[in-house]
């Protein structure tokens, strides 16, 4: 095999590097330099290193930080310097003096981490607008189901009302009944009176035609009530169904948004998980 370098590790990695470059799936670009220049360039199929064997290495980029200082050098290099986001990975390499002798650099895709984080990101931005939505619908579904149980309070108010007429009713019935026996008595007397009880008898017969029309109109007064207890108890009944109806729905936005909750929460996971690609 040809040799790049006197160097044990640098020669390990050039042994290694045709498996590395399987193991990252095309997602990675590799090269290895000595202290200036560029020994090799295995670049993949999206990320290309700029640069061949023998180019000197420019200062003041990431390999030259990290063979100057020594120290590993990993930066975020932006989609505008090569049309792919990527992460660098410059890596000195030293002797068994501890001198550096050259660098090994990986540059890995960072496109899949960004279209995962833009996804994440997407995903609960939506999420957070679906919980807002679904949180203000169950707040006004549950002031309806407030709005609602507070009518069914007032209908039942309104119900014992109406059951409270039937005593007047009955005082009613019983004055037009006893004026009925006063206008009796009083065409009687009239009549025993003869010429004289003439004027009496007219006013008995008044009484009487009063009575008749009181006892006529307490009929339909109580009919009418008989109605309106009717409506205001399938009123009650139906604000009722409404209610329970509503409380339901509301139940199961509420179990809703939970689930929305759970899922924005994994949502945030997903993203934190790609930063860390």
């Amino acid at each position: 095999m040809l040799k790049i370098s006197e160097n044990e590790v640098l020669e390990a990695f050039y042994t290694v590097l045709p498996y590395l470059m399987v193991l990252f799936d095309d997602e990675a670009s590799f090269a290895i330099t000595d202290e200036d220049k560029y020994l090799l360039i295995e670049n993949c199929s999206n990320l290309q290193i700029k640069g061949k064997a023998g180019d000197i290495i420019p200062k003041g980029g990431a390999i030259h930080k990290a063979i100057s200082s020594g120290k590993t050098i990993i930066m975020d290099v932006p989609k505008e310097v090569y049309g792919i986001p990527f992460k660098s990975y410059a890596i000195p390499i030293k002797n068994d003096n501890n001198i550096v002798v050259g660098s090994i650099v990986i540059g890995k895709s960072l496109e899949k981490r960004n279209q995962v984080l833009s996804t994440s990101e997407a995903v609960a931005a939506s999420l957070e607008q679906i919980s807002a939505s679904i949180q203000s619908l169950t707040e006004g579904m549950q002031r309806v189901a407030n709005s609602n149980n507070e009518i069914l309070s007032e209908v039942k108010v309104a119900k014992e009302s109406t059951k409270g007429t039937d005593d007047i009713l009955r005082f009613v019935e019983n004055v037009s009944h006893q004026t009925n026996l006063l206008g009796i008595n009083a065409a009687i007397e009239a009549a025993r009176a003869g010429d004289l009880g003439k004027g009496f008898g007219v006013v008995a017969q008044e009484i009487r035609k009063l009575s008749a029309s009181s006892s006529e109109s307490i009929k339909k007064i109580n009919s009418v009530l008989t109605e309106i207890e009717g409506s205001v108890g399938n009123i009650s009944t139906k604000v009722s169904d409404t209610s329970i109806v509503f409380e339901s729905h509301a139940a199961t936005f509420e179990e809703i948004s939970a689930s929305i909750q759970e899922l924005s929460a994994n949502a945030n996971i997903l993203d934190q998980l790609a930063r860390k690609l």
